[in-house]
């Protein structure tokens, strides 16, 4: 039997990271499976419903903000897999799995790895900024709150103004986040819901002198790099495997527009990792040499730092430096500029194809067989074993 092409509507954000990742693994997988025709809207969020029976299409992926555009989807009959699913309407479709899927990150593992990163940073206060009615932030919020709680800490959680139950204009808003922001017990963790709250609450401690992440330290979801490397100081954030999750969402509808039975009943979009920024580089600690010395090392270049260099940005000696530091933190700062080299050699890993010779130079080591030795030691596995698992878990 000849089976037309398939013709799928992608009301999907082509202006957001997230967004661009899934069409990414989408696109993968039309070329290795198709090809299929699409109709795309580039945009945000807001996405009209194209007229599928005029247009001919058999299949549907797209966000749904509200009820409202869910029933419209429904009406086209044709399949479809919804980012977001209000739960109302999952019930209304009565679990058909032949014809309706949904999609959403692991909004829960996003927020427990968020918790666990400003955990690790020694913090003992903590608070959560989200958007109301947005189901997966909710849902983060409330994983975030759990997972602080179990390590007996409390969360102080952003209530935006609104208005008729959706959140006023950025001018009003602002002064109610930066209120809130000053209210609160330093040093502290936050978790943004997204990379663009997390880049609205630093712009607002800018603006009222809150330092980030001495007194702040911010991490978002989604690790947008445009938004995160231009953010002041950058943002750390929860990678997410978008491109995997469409690509898997592709294979989905594709089943469900030949009629197949359906296994799945949720597809997931995975975190896969903290991609520390500046925005969390802080250890808190109360003594004022140590927190110099880790802001000196932090933020210099990692192929620059010495222990000499350290010790003459503090001005105490290199002996009572030393005893000092491995007091407080358990370790040597040798130890800690180790880390911070390993951190940026991730990095490169990932985000590069930079040779791992030339990966070794930059960040400080003297040879790629000692730089090898020492990655091997903090993480369990060679650089390029690490590059591979990571592309390989890409996708």
């Amino acid at each position: 039997m000849h089976l037309k092409q398939p013709k799928v509507a992608l009301l999907i954000e082509t202006a957001r990271s997230y967004g661009r990742g899934l069409l990414r693994g989408i696109a993968k997988y039309s070329r290795l499976h198709g090809p299929w025709q699409f109709h795309l809207t580039p945009g945000d969020f807001e996405q009209m419903v194209p007229k599928m029976r005029d247009w001919g299409g058999t299949g549907i992926i797209a966000r749904v903000l509200n009820e409202k555009m869910a029933e419209a989807i429904m009406q086209t009959g044709v399949p479809a897999v919804f980012l977001d699913f209000p739960p109302l309407m999952m019930k209304k479709s009565n679990g058909n799995r032949r014809r309706y899927i949904e999609m959403s990150s692991d909004s829960e593992g996003a927020a427990r790895m968020a918790a666990f990163h400003l955990r690790d940073k020694q913090l003992v206060h903590f608070a959560f900024a989200g958007y109301p009615s947005q189901i997966w932030s909710e849902k983060r919020e409330k994983a975030f709150v759990q997972a602080v709680r179990e390590a007996g800490h409390s969360v102080h959680v952003y209530k935006p103004p609104l208005r008729s139950g959706r959140l006023t204009s950025w001018e009003k808003e602002e002064p109610a986040l930066a209120a809130w922001l000053s209210s609160l017990p330093t040093p502290l963790g936050l978790m943004a819901c997204n990379d663009q709250r997390g880049r609205e609450v630093l712009d607002v401690c800018e603006a009222v002198g809150i330092r980030v992440p001495e007194k702040i330290a911010v991490v978002g979801v989604d690790n947008d790099d445009i938004l995160c490397d231009l953010s002041s100081p950058p943002l750390s954030s929860i990678a997410l495997n978008t491109e995997k999750g469409g690509y898997v969402a592709a294979g989905v509808l594709h089943d469900m527009m030949r009629g197949r039975r359906i296994a799945v009943e949720n597809i997931l979009v995975e975190p896969l990792a903290v991609v520390e920024r500046r925005s969390t580089n802080i250890v808190a600690v109360n003594d004022d040499d140590i927190a110099a010395t880790l802001r000196f090392i932090h933020l210099q270049p990692p192929g620059c730092i010495s222990i000499d260099a350290v010790v003459r940005e503090v001005a105490i000696s290199r002996r009572a430096l030393e005893i000092k530091f491995r007091k407080v933190l358990g370790k040597s700062i040798l130890d800690e500029i180790r880390r911070v080299r390993i951190e940026h050699s991730k990095r490169l890993l990932r985000e590069t194809t930079l040779a791992i010779p030339r990966i070794a130079m930059d960040v400080g080591f003297r040879t790629p067989s000692y730089f090898t030795q020492v990655f091997k030691t903090e993480t369990g596995m060679t650089p390029a074993k690490y590059r591979s698992t990571i592309h390989e878990g890409e996708m």
